[in-house]
């Protein structure tokens, strides 16, 4: 009996060199297969280009779908679009080093290459480090406007603008001329 993960497999053993062409969905069924809190699901197509070489698999993925998340600002989930290319490269041999991120070390007598975790890694690293709603079409922002009210209404107001007379002394110091 097959997992679900497992139709993320390339059979790699059989194919003549050269290039070959798969195509992958990243459902929410995917998504619920790994634990990270800042990925809720999505909807992704990648496209894979694979060059079969006799010692080497040079593999580019090109990414395209939405993901959810969390607004960093109003705390809602929404649906972020994203759009990424990817280069991985499989060597074959034992005890291959590790320090290179974009590259996988098989085993020579492994005979397919599974990518469910290096899909998921690759979408989870490629979310933008700010994660908040896009405005709309009249340049309007989106938030939740309950949750935005709320944070308004603690926002430190100001009005006083006098600084710190240490700072001011540092200040004169820096615009003296020598």
């Amino acid at each position: 009996m097959s997992t679900f993960i497992e139709q993320y497999d390339i059979p790699f053993k059989g194919l003549k060199t050269g290039m070959h062409h798969f195509s992958f969905e990243l459902s929410q069924r995917f998504f619920d297969n790994f634990d990270n809190p800042d990925c809720k699901g999505g909807a992704i197509s990648i496209d894979v280009e694979m060059d079969k070489k006799n010692h080497l698999l040079s593999i580019l993925c090109s990414f395209s779908g939405s993901v959810r998340v969390v607004c960093d600002r109003c705390l809602e989930e929404f649906s972020l679009a994203i759009v990424f290319d990817s280069n991985l490269f499989v060597k074959f041999g034992e005890g291959g080093a590790q320090g290179d991120a974009d590259v996988i070390w098989l085993e020579p007598h492994e005979h397919k290459l599974n990518l469910a975790e290096y899909f998921f890694e690759s979408v989870c690293l490629n979310l933008p480090i700010k994660r908040v709603h896009q405005k709309d079409n009249e340049g309007n922002n989106i938030c939740n406007r309950e949750m935005i009210k709320k944070l308004d209404s603690h926002r430190v107001k100001n009005g006083n603008k006098s600084t710190d007379p240490r700072w001011d002394a540092l200040k004169n110091i820096k615009n003296k001329k020598h």
